[in-house]
This record gives C-alpha cells, sequence and structure tokens, in this order.
C-alpha cells in the first residue's frame, strides 16, 4: 500500500479544481421567459455532453446560474421564487413529455425547496445563482438533466415580466419539457432546440461505479461504498451484503485498461462464472467479514492519505473479492468497482 502511494506522488499531476462551463455556448442568445416568470410549474432541460467538452473527466457539479436577457420590468426587485432543483443523467435520446421518465437513473435534490432571488442584472450576467446543498456526480457520458420544481413566488405565485438569456435554435444540443400551473404535473410540452443559458461549475473529485459484481451465498451481491478521497482524509472503504465469516480482499489498482476485466473462477484455474476482477491489482489487504449470514457480513477498511503531495485528480481504482465456497461461482463473490478520482484537500 505504500509503494503504491509513493506513486501517487511521482506520477501525479495536479489539475484545476474548479471548472465553470456555459452551456449551450452561444453567440446571439434570444429572450427566454420560462420557467421563472411563468409562475408556478414544472421544468426540465436536457443538455447534450457536446457542450462540456472543458470537462474531461467524471466531476462533481456544485453550483448553477442563469444570466438576465433583455426587456426585463419587474417592479419591485428581486423577485422571490420558491423553488427545488434536481439534477441527474439524462437518456441518450433527449427528453419527451412525461417529466419522469427522462431520467436514465434517479436524479440528486441538488437544491431542496426554499426561496431564490431573481434580480434584474446587465445582459448576459447571473441574474440567479443556485448554489447546490448536495453535489451531483456526473460520470461524463450521459446527457445533463436539471429540473425545476417552482411552488411559487412573491408576485402572488402569478407570472410576471422577466427574461433569461435563452436559445430556440439549438437542435441536438438541448431541449426542455414544460407544464405551467402545477410543480408536480407529471407531463408538458417538449421544445427541441429550445432551452435557458445556463452556466454550470463542477469540482474536481468523483467516485463512479465501474461494471457489476456477482453474488454470494444466499444469491446476494455484495456492495462496496466509500466517502469521497483528498489528501489527508481518512478514506474509509465498507463492504456490505456479504456472507459473513469469510475472507475477503480489498483490492487497490491502476488501470482498468485491457486485459481487465477478467473472470476470476477463470484465473483461479476453475469455469467462467462472470466474476469480474475489472482493474490492475497493485495490492490486495485481507479482512474477515462479520455479520449474522448470507448478505449480512460486512467489513471496513479505513486507509489514511497522505495529506502531502501532488496526487490531486489521479484515478484510483478498488473492488471488495470475497471468497467464499458456497457461492453459485463456487468459489468468490466481488462488488462492482469504484473509480475514485483524488478531490482537492477538503473536497
Amino acid at each position: 500500500m505504500r509503494a503504491f502511494l509513493l506513486s501517487c506522488f511521482l506520477v501525479a499531476s495536479a489539475t484545476a479544481q474548479l471548472t465553470t462551463v456555459t452551456v449551450p455556448n452561444l453567440p446571439s442568445p434570444v429572450n427566454l421567459d420560462r420557467p421563472f416568470a411563468g409562475g408556478v410549474g414544472r421544468y426540465q432541460q436536457w443538455y447534450n455532453t457536446n457542450g462540456f467538452n472543458a470537462i474531461t473527466e467524471p466531476m462533481r457539479f456544485d453550483m448553477v446560474e442563469f444570466l438576465s436577457g433583455t426587456s426585463n420590468g419587474i417592479s419591485p426587485q428581486p423577485i422571490t421564487i420558491n423553488c427545488q432543483v434536481l439534477m441527474g443523467h439524462g437518456k441518450f435520446s433527449g427528453v419527451f413529455g412525461v417529466f419522469d421518465s427522462n431520467w436514465d437513473s434517479p436524479p440528486v435534490v441538488v437544491a431542496p425547496i426554499g426561496n431564490r432571488n431573481l434580480t434584474v442584472t446587465p445582459t448576459g450576467t447571473s441574474c440567479m445563482t443556485i448554489p447546490f446543498s448536495t453535489q451531483f456526480t456526473w460520470d461524463r457520458l450521459h446527457p445533463i438533466l436539471i429540473e425545476i420544481r417552482i411552488f411559487g413566488n412573491n408576485q402572488a405565485s402569478q407570472p410576471f415580466l422577466f427574461n433569461t438569456q435563452g436559445t430556440t435554435s439549438s437542435l441536438g444540443l438541448t431541449s426542455r419539457v414544460y407544464a405551467a400551473a402545477s410543480s408536480g404535473a407529471t407531463s408538458g410540452q417538449v421544445q427541441q432546440g429550445v432551452g435557458m443559458i445556463t452556466r454550470m461549475r463542477a469540482r474536481q473529485g468523483a467516485m463512479i461505479e465501474l461494471g457489476t459484481g456477482c453474488p454470494g451465498e444466499g444469491n446476494v451481491v455484495p456492495l462496496a461504498s466509500a466517502n469521497l478521497a483528498w489528501p489527508g482524509v481518512v478514506w474509509t472503504h465498507q463492504l456490505t451484503n456479504a456472507s459473513s465469516q469469510r475472507t475477503a480482499f480489498w483490492v487497490i489498482g491502476d488501470t482498468v485498461s485491457a486485459p481487465y476485466p477478467l473472470d476470476l473462477t477463470q484465473l483461479l484455474g476453475f469455469g467462467p462464472s462472470g466474476c469480474m476482477l475489472r482493474m490492475n491489482p497493485i495490492n490486495a489487504i485481507p479482512v474477515i467479514t462479520i455479520g449474522g449470514g448470507p448478505g449480512s457480513g460486512t467489513a471496513t477498511l479505513p486507509v489514511q492519505l497522505p495529506g502531502v503531495g501532488g496526487y490531486q485528480g489521479l484515478n484510483i481504482f478498488t473492488q471488495w473479492v470475497v471468497f467464499d465456497p458456497l457461492a453459485p461461482s463456487g468459489s468468490v463473490a466481488v462488488t462492482s468497482a469504484l473509480r475514485t478520482i483524488v478531490a482537492p484537500v477538503g473536497g
């Protein structure tokens, strides 16, 4: 383990901690008056991955901003919008009229229900900034979907005059679904190529699940979890849903390139099982699972990361391998792998 961390110091290089992208990034934006000026409503906007070329790896989004258009005549200001913001992975096919069908995986409530100010500012500058209370980790593969649920405003929850910068001609880059008068509407009107210009901020550091596990005794698939890694933190890895009283190895590796993944039972001289080792192993630490039976076994492994060294941004891969003679494979069960990108100090 020490040798691996030493290699972190030698090969890792620091990269930008924060990245800001504006999507779609257009030379001639137009005015849009939805969703904020529309009163109560439900809104989703889909963003193609092509707009995020400045982000080259999975990252965590921690803030979103919307920009003032022209012809904003609200008075008095600011307008108070009571809203909630969700963010998640969208589908490659874009959006359809049924809101809940547009998520590729369950979304994250990045900003809970609360009041946010909408303010007249110079054209093209931020009129609403929403810092996230819970960050969303983007896998750098799927499109991004944002949902804004508006529950009311200080204008008697009625529509008013306000424009944000947007686009009506970005087919393939963005699209939206909108329903007026209900924050819980199940469906809305789809408009392709239409959406607000959005400024998003992302932080370096992420943790992404890779592949799937294979079951142990009782046909239960073990699970791996960990906290985000950064220099100086205790990086705690947990194994759950395993068989109890089994030897398990926490494996750490440096790449998932070919020839990986490899079938572990074939490596042990048996037939194929689909229990895949998904990384090139650098080290493995054994532990004994505790618990009361099949699927109740757990293990915890704290790893103290050095507080110095330029290894933020380094990609590290981890996985649990449980030796379980009562597993369907006859020998092992495994978790999915975790790809960790080391965050800056403090996360």
